[in-house]
């Protein structure tokens, strides 16, 4: 027993707890130690794993154990790439460079210069015209 001026050993005091059946009830969160929550665990890995596999098809990713999780990803990346293939293009992997797009100018496009020289009689009476009406 502790008197008042005895000072109090919590570790020993912890200790004679879990002699005594305290350890066997729940901690003050409400899940038994060690357990953690499985779904919040296999949600975790699953997006993990959709991370570091980013050319999987995501509704084809998961289990309910870890295991499942891992094997569930060949087959989703296989739809993946058979899905970008029917798509037109080719299933690019992570280590593969992005594909380069050819620049586009902004704005009006360049008008092309014409040498007058070149152009018909015609021609030239016909655009002569249409620079006096506007249109």
């Amino acid at each position: 027993m502790v008197t008042q001026n005895e000072p109090v050993d919590r570790e020993t005091g912890a200790d004679e707890a879990r002699r005594h059946g305290a350890a066997d009830s729940p901690p003050l969160d409400g899940h038994p130690e060690g357990s953690g929550d499985k779904l919040e665990d296999l949600a975790v890995v699953r997006e993990l794993a959709l991370r570091a596999h980013p050319d999987t098809v995501p509704e084809l990713v998961g289990g309910t154990t870890v295991a499942e999780i891992m094997a569930s990803l060949e087959p989703a990346q296989a739809a993946y790439r058979r899905a970008a293939e029917h798509a037109g293009g080719s299933a690019a992997s992570a280590s593969d460079p992005p594909a380069r797009v050819p620049p586009v100018p902004a704005g009006d496009a360049p008008r092309a210069v014409v040498d007058p020289d070149r152009l018909s009689a015609g021609e030239k009476i016909r655009r002569g015209l249409a620079e006096r009406h506007g249109s």
